[in-house]
């Protein structure tokens, strides 16, 4: 099966190839044994990614040997990247470097090897019971046991439990709350039926992917692969319709407001690919600079995007195709990593920056910086609801920081779940009554506080629960 892009690129494949062994890389067999040691339980035996992204030559293609060198060394801030400089020598760093630079095998997967992978049905149905509400369901992805609790907001009751293993950029809901969508790093997605308590179907989609985006009503989905490089287009049910396939790097696939469009964003590419429904017509985009992370304002055909590697904040509106303002400040540190709240009737936005420990609250109408609030640490997340007066913010640390809205300081008091455990990926529930915090530990847990009084009501054990999705929550755009 060929899938032809306007941009004249092919995107073939065979299902045969991709599980076949491939052929080892030419290195030498200390650096390969290296790479197994270090990298390869993250980033897989064969470079093609696991829990972390692939690591092939045109993944790294804007990374010199020194930024590389300098990761080995000392990590990556925002990530689960460690360091690796006490137990990796600088001739060893320079020695996996050379692998890295490597070419990948040839990587190809068509939508007829996507069909041929569909699987229909896993699971014994278990129907929602009497009284739940399908807003307040909240799924817990809980990566120590490869698996995502389907939990009652409400009772705090698991009502199911569906296997999954790394999923990657969050589960989307359509707007009836009757499905959920989501993808594995390894290229696996998922459509669980939450009214019928089943996976309704499974299917890969490709080697290593970024995230998936849903139309209103779940009957489009969209999924951002890295290997290979493109974008796929499913129905509800996860069945191909097309395949699109471009130079660079793919950093996610989000639908647009107005639900009518995806948009996919490049890594390394100033552009932006639009995908109409249910035309499935493409069209490029050209862009100042790539926009690599962004978010949409709430309410607006806009966006706030910029690059991990950037120096500013960008407005940008889809509308006009221009941007409207920019900001100095470091760039965002991970895909939908900021939040939405009004204060005396105007639109703010709270932003984390990639490896510095400081919120940036900013006024979107006039775009400007109100507040800086420096942090413990430099985390991930700032997340709030109109119904909590305060903004939590993850730290890459053992606690969570509040800011107060309407003040815009810190709180006086600021949440340690368990004290040595890191705290991170806050969510809330449907009216935003609880706060979901996760213990990032193997003997982990879901902890529920009041969202105003911050008493603790609940502690759920979880194996490393990397996030938390709220139905209701994940369908509002102004959080």
């Amino acid at each position: 099966m060929i899938a032809r892009t306007s941009l004249g690129l092919v995107l073939v494949a065979s299902a045969a190839a991709l599980g076949a062994e491939l052929a080892p890389a030419a290195a030498p067999e200390l650096t390969r044994t290296l790479y197994l040691q270090h990298c390869a339980a993250c980033h897989g035996a064969r470079r093609y990614g696991g829990t972390a992204p692939p690591l092939g030559p045109d993944a790294l293609a804007r990374k010199s040997d020194e930024t590389l060198l300098a990761t080995i060394r000392d990590g990556l801030p925002n990530t689960q990247m460690p360091a690796f400089g006490a137990s990796v020598t600088p001739e060893q760093a320079r020695a996996l470097v050379r692998l890295l630079r490597e070419p990948l095998p040839e990587m190809r997967w068509t939508l007829h090897d996507i069909a041929a992978s569909r699987v229909a049905e896993r699971g014994e149905p278990h129907p929602l019971p009497a009284g739940v509400r399908r807003e307040n369901l909240t799924l817990v992805v809980e990566r120590g046991r490869s698996s995502v609790s389907v939990l009652d907001g409400d009772t705090l009751r698991e009502l199911d439990r569906f296997p999954a293993r790394n999923l990657h950029g969050g589960i989307k809901f359509d707007r009836h709350w009757s499905s959920a969508f989501a993808v594995t790093r390894d290229g696996t997605a998922l459509a669980y039926d939450l009214v019928r308590g089943v996976l309704r179907a499974t299917a890969v989609v490709g080697v290593n992917t970024r995230n998936v985006a849903i139309s209103p009503d779940g009957d489009f989905v969209a999924v951002a692969n890295q290997l290979p490089a493109g974008l796929v287009l499913l129905d509800g049910e996860l069945r191909p319709l097309a395949a699109f396939a471009f130079e660079g790097q793919p950093s996610g696939v989000y639908a647009l407001p107005g639900g009518d469009r995806f948009a996919l964003a490049m890594r390394d590419v100033p552009v932006l690919h639009l995908v109409r429904i249910p035309s499935l017509d493409l069209e490029t985009v050209s862009l100042p600079e790539p926009f690599e992370d962004f978010i949409f304002v709430p309410g607006t055909q806009r966006i706030v995007a910029s690059s991990r590697a950037g120096e500013r904040l960008l407005l940008y509106d889809f509308g006009k195709r221009e941007v409207l303002a920019s900001l100095e400040t470091q760039g965002l540190p991970h895909l939908f990593s900021a939040c939405f709240f009004r204060r005396g009737g105007v639109l703010h936005a709270a932003f984390n920056h990639i490896g510095v420990p400081r919120l940036s609250i900013v006024d979107v109408e006039a775009f400007e910086i109100r507040q800086e609030i420096a942090l413990r640490g430099s985390g991930y997340f700032a997340r709030t609801h109109p119904a909590t007066p305060y903004i939590w913010v993850d730290t890459n640390t053992e606690t969570v920081q509040l800011v107060d809205k309407r003040s815009l300081a810190l709180a006086e008091h600021s949440l340690t779940p368990a004290p040595g455990k890191k705290a991170m990926h806050v969510e809330f529930t449907a009216e935003g009554d609880k706060a979901f915090v996760s213990v990032w530990h193997p003997e982990g847990a879901v902890v529920v506080y009041d969202s105003s009084s911050l008493e603790e009501l609940a502690r759920l054990p979880y194996a490393m629960p990397v996030g938390k999705y709220n139905a209701a929550s994940k369908t509002r755009l102004l959080e």
